[in-house]
C-alpha cells in the first residue's frame, strides 16, 4: 500500500508540474506572439531607426538681383559648430564614460552587476567630465564669446528639446486617452535628440579646422557642418558725387567721393537665425495631425536657430527664397547612406537699379549739401545751419509700375549718426525706409489729383476758370487762406496778379489754394477721399479718412475739413512711394497699376477713363510750374533754378506741408530741449522724360522732413536725383552726366 501512495504522489508532482510547464510554455508563446504579430512591426521598425543616423542637409537662399542682374544679396559657402543633445544636456561625459567602460571590459560586461558597471563607470567620469568641460571652453574661445554665454547657449538647446520632447509625449497620451488606450508610454527619444545643434555660425575656415580635429577626439560632441551666410556685395561702395549743378551757395566743379556704407541695406533687408512664433506658426518642420502622424516639410521652420527674412525683400520674398534642406540617412550595422539632396531657393530680379539706388542715396546724404539747413532754404528758427534733415526719394517706373530706387535717411550704423541730426530719437529712427514705410500729410501735391476728380463727378468744366480772392471764405479772412495771401506778400491774390480769374494751368502752376478749395468744396469729403483711395493714396502705409468718416464730415457740413483735404492737408497722409505712384497714374491718363519691388509683376487693376483733355491741361501746368517765372518749381531768390536738369523734360509740383511739432534734441540723450510748430516738411513730385518727346518716363517723390518750403528745399534734390537717372543712361541729358563707370564695391572694409 505504502509503495503505490508513494507512486501516486510521484504522478501526481508530475502532473503538477508538466501543468506548470504547461502554463509557463503558454505565457511566452502568448508573449511570443504578441512581439511578433502584434507588436513585431513597431519593434523591428524601433530597432531599424536605432540602426539609422539621420542628419539634414543645409540647403541655400537664392540670390536677390537687381533689373540689370547684379547681385544685391547673396548665399557664400561658411561653416557652422554643431553639438549633440548629450552634450547640451550635460550628459555626453556620463554616456562617453560608460561607452569607454564597456568595450574595455569586452564580453565580461553582461556577467557584470549594475552596481560593478556602475563603479567602473564612475572611475571614469572625472576624466571624460573633465574632457567636456575643456571642449565647451574651448567653443567658446572658438566663437568669441565668454564661457557663460556658450554654457547659456547649451542649456538653450537641452531646454527646447525637452519642451520639444515632453510636447510629442503629451501629444501621444492625448491620442491613446481619445482612443481608450493604456496610458503606460514609455518615451522614445526624438528625432532632435540624435541630431546636433547648430551652436556658433559663420566660422572662419581656420576655426572650422581646428574644430573638426576637435570631433574626432570628442567623438559623439561636436561636429563642423557646411553651411552658408548672406553676403550683400553692396553694403560698401564709393559714388562720384558731381556738384556742378548744386546751388550757387555749394557748387564747384570739384567732384565729392563718397564712401556709401549701407546705401541698399533698407531695401534688400536682412535675415534673422532665430526663429519666431510666427514663423513656427505659418510653417512648421513637423506637423502633428490628429491621428498622432507626423509630417515632415524640409523647407519648414525649426525651433531655435534657422535663418528666416526679416526684413526688406528679404522678407517679402521669404517663401521664394527660402530653400528645402536634404536629408541623409547613414546605416551604422552597414554604412549604407541614403540621400536626399538639399534644393535651393530661387533667385528674385528686383526691380531696383543697384548703381542709381546708391547715386539717389548719395544726393539725400547730407555730406552732398542739400538736406541740411541751407541759407536758401525757408526753414524755421530753430534749427541751425548745418542741421542733417531726414529725406526721401523713390522713382518709379510709369509704363511698368516698377520701382527704380527708394532712398532714405538717415541710414542705419555711424554714417547716419555722424550727421546733426536735431531731431529726437525717434524721429529720426534709422530703423524705416521713410520712402516706404512713413507717411506725411501731402500738401498742395494732390492739387493735380483733386482737379481730375472733380473733372471726372462734372463738379468742374475742363476749362472753368476760379477767382482767387485771397480767402476762401467771405466772412473769415484768417482760414483757408491762399498761400501768397500774407503779410509777407502784402496780403496779395493771384486774380490781382494776373488780372483776372485762373484756369487749371495757370492755378496748377502757381499753386493756387482757392482753386482746389473750390473744388474740393463741390466735390465734398466723401467723394474726394474716394478718388484718393483710386489714385493709390492711403493704401501702401497712408492715412486717407474711411468713406464713413469722410460722410461724417459732409453731413456736418464742415466747410473747413472739406476744403483743407483739396490742398492736402488735415486728416491724410501718404507715403513717398503712394504719391510717385498717384502722379504715375496721372500720367498713364487713369490706368491704375500698383507699384512692385519685382521685374515683370506690374499689372493694371483698373482703369479711370480721365479725360485726355483733362490730363492734358495737368500737364501743362505742371510743365508751367518748371519753365513759367510765376511757377513754384521755377528758380530760388537769386535766380537759380530749382530743378537743375538740363536735357530733360520735367513736370513738377512743390509741396509745403504741415507738420507735427518738432522736437529738438542736440546733446541726443532722448530729451527735447525744445518744441518747434513751424518746421513744415518739404516736397516735391516731378514726371520726367526725355526732351525729345512729350511723354513722361518716370514718376519721382521728394521729401525732406522739415525742409520748409517745398520748391527751395525739395526741388534742388528733385535735381540731383534726376541726373542720377541720366547718369545710369535711363535719360538721354544733354551728355553732361552720361553714364558713369561701374561703381566700386566693397572699398573701405
Amino acid at each position: 500500500m505504502a509503495y503505490q501512495s508513494t507512486q501516486r504522489n510521484i504522478r501526481k508532482r508530475f502532473v503538477i508540474l508538466f501543468a506548470l510547464m504547461a502554463s509557463a510554455a503558454t505565457v511566452l508563446a502568448i508573449r511570443l506572439a504578441m512581439l511578433t504579430v502584434v507588436q513585431g512591426s513597431a519593434l523591428a521598425a524601433a530597432a531599424e531607426e536605432r540602426l539609422d543616423v539621420e542628419r539634414l542637409l543645409p540647403t541655400w537662399r537664392g540670390k536677390l538681383l537687381d533689373r540689370r542682374g547684379r547681385v544685391l544679396a547673396q548665399d557664400l559657402a561658411s561653416y557652422d559648430a554643431a553639438v549633440s543633445y548629450p552634450l547640451a544636456k550635460g550628459a555626453w561625459a556620463e554616456a562617453r564614460a560608460r561607452n569607454v567602460a564597456k568595450e574595455a571590459a569586452g564580453a565580461s560586461w553582461r556577467k557584470l552587476s549594475s552596481v560593478q558597471r556602475d563603479e567602473r563607470v564612475a572611475a571614469l567620469l572625472p576624466g571624460w567630465t573633465e574632457k567636456q568641460s575643456a571642449l565647451i571652453a574651448i567653443l567658446a574661445t572658438r566663437a568669441g564669446v565668454s564661457l557663460q554665454e556658450m554654457e547659456s547657449r547649451l542649456v538653450e538647446i537641452a531646454s527646447r528639446i525637452d519642451e520639444q520632447a515632453a510636447a510629442v509625449t503629451r501629444r501621444q497620451l492625448e491620442v491613446r486617452t481619445a482612443r481608450g488606450q493604456s496610458l503606460d508610454v514609455k518615451p522614445e527619444p526624438i528625432r532632435e535628440m540624435r541630431e546636433m545643434h547648430v551652436i556658433c555660425q559663420d566660422l572662419a575656415s581656420e576655426t572650422a579646422f581646428e574644430l573638426r580635429k576637435l570631433s574626432d577626439a570628442f567623438p559623439g560632441a561636436i561636429e563642423v557642418v557646411d553651411s552658408s551666410r548672406r553676403h550683400q556685395p553692396w553694403d560698401v561702395c564709393e559714388v562720384e558725387v558731381a556738384r556742378d549743378q548744386l546751388p550757387r551757395a555749394i557748387r564747384t566743379a570739384i567732384p565729392l567721393v563718397l564712401k556709401m556704407d549701407g546705401a541698399i541695406d533698407q531695401l534688400v533687408g536682412s535675415v534673422r537665425s532665430e526663429t519666431w512664433k510666427e514663423d513656427l506658426d505659418r510653417r512648421p518642420f513637423e506637423r502633428t495631425a490628429d491621428d498622432g502622424s507626423v509630417a515632415i516639410d524640409l523647407g519648414g521652420y525649426r525651433t531655435g536657430r534657422d535663418r528666416i527674412g526679416a526684413r526688406g525683400m528679404e522678407r517679402q520674398y521669404e517663401d521664394e527664397l527660402r530653400g528645402f534642406r536634404g536629408q541623409s540617412v547613414r546605416r551604422l550595422d552597414s554604412s549604407a547612406e541614403e540621400r536626399l539632396e538639399p534644393i535651393p531657393g530661387n533667385d528674385v530680379t528686383l526691380s531696383i537699379d543697384a548703381q542709381l539706388q546708391v547715386r539717389v542715396q548719395a544726393a539725400l546724404d547730407p555730406r552732398s549739401g542739400l538736406t541740411v539747413v541751407q541759407p536758401w532754404h525757408s526753414h524755421s528758427e530753430a534749427l541751425n545751419s548745418g542741421d542733417a534733415l531726414p529725406a526721401a526719394a523713390v522713382i518709379v517706373d510709369i509704363q511698368t509700375g516698377e520701382v527704380l530706387a527708394a532712398a532714405s535717411t538717415p541710414l542705419p550704423g555711424a554714417q547716419g549718426q555722424s550727421a546733426r541730426w536735431a531731431v529726437v530719437t525717434d524721429a529720426s529712427s534709422a530703423s524705416i525706409n521713410r520712402a516706404l514705410e512713413a507717411s506725411y500729410p501731402p500738401g498742395s501735391l494732390v492739387k493735380p489729383l483733386v482737379y481730375l476728380a472733380a473733372v471726372a463727378e462734372g463738379v468742374v468744366r475742363e476749362d472753368e476758370r476760379v477767382e482767387c480772392n485771397g480767402h476762401f471764405f467771405k466772412e473769415r479772412t484768417d482760414a483757408a487762406r491762399c498761400w501768397i495771401y500774407r503779410a509777407r506778400y502784402k496780403f496779395s491774390t493771384h486774380t490781382k496778379i494776373t488780372g483776372g480769374p485762373l484756369g487749371i494751368e495757370e492755378a496748377m502752376a502757381r499753386s493756387c489754394n482757392i482753386y482746389f478749395y473750390t473744388l474740393s468744396n463741390r466735390l465734398g469729403a466723401e467723394r474726394l477721399c474716394a478718388w484718393y483711395r483710386r489714385f493709390g493714396l492711403g493704401t501702401m502705409g497712408g492715412s486717407v479718412p474711411s468713406a464713413e468718416s469722410a460722410a461724417i464730415v459732409d453731413a456736418h457740413h464742415d466747410q473747413f475739413a472739406m476744403v483743407s483735404l483739396g490742398i492736402g492737408q488735415g486728416p491724410i497722409t501718404v507715403t513717398p512711394l503712394e504719391m510717385a505712384s498717384a502722379y504715375a497714374m496721372v500720367a498713364r491718363g487713369g490706368s491704375a497699376r500698383p507699384p512692385t519691388f519685382r521685374v515683370g509683376e506690374g499689372r493694371t487693376t483698373a482703369v479711370y477713363p480721365f479725360s485726355p483733355t483733362a490730363v492734358s491741361r495737368v500737364l501743362d501746368g505742371l510743365r508751367r510750374s518748371v519753365t513759367e517765372s510765376y511757377g513754384t518749381c521755377n528758380h530760388m531768390e537769386g535766380g537759380d533754378p530749382i530743378i537743375e536738369a538740363t536735357g530733360v523734360r520735367v513736370w513738377a509740383k512743390t509741396g509745403t506741408a504741415e507738420a507735427p511739432p518738432l522736437k529738438i534734441d542736440r546733446d541726443h540723450d532722448g530729451i527735447s530741449e525744445r518744441t518747434v510748430s513751424d518746421a513744415d516738411h518739404a516736397w516735391c513730385a516731378a514726371l520726367v522724360g526725355n526732351q525729345v518727346g512729350s511723354t513722361p518716363r518716370y514718376a519721382i517723390a521728394v521729401i525732406v522732413e522739415h525742409g520748409g518750403g517745398g520748391g527751395r528745399t525739395a526741388g534742388p534734390v528733385m535735381g540731383a536725383v534726376i541726373r542720377a537717372l541720366v547718369s545710369e543712361g535711363y535719360l538721354v541729358g544733354d551728355g553732361s552726366h552720361q553714364r558713369r563707370a561701374e561703381m566700386q564695391l566693397g572699398m573701405h572694409r
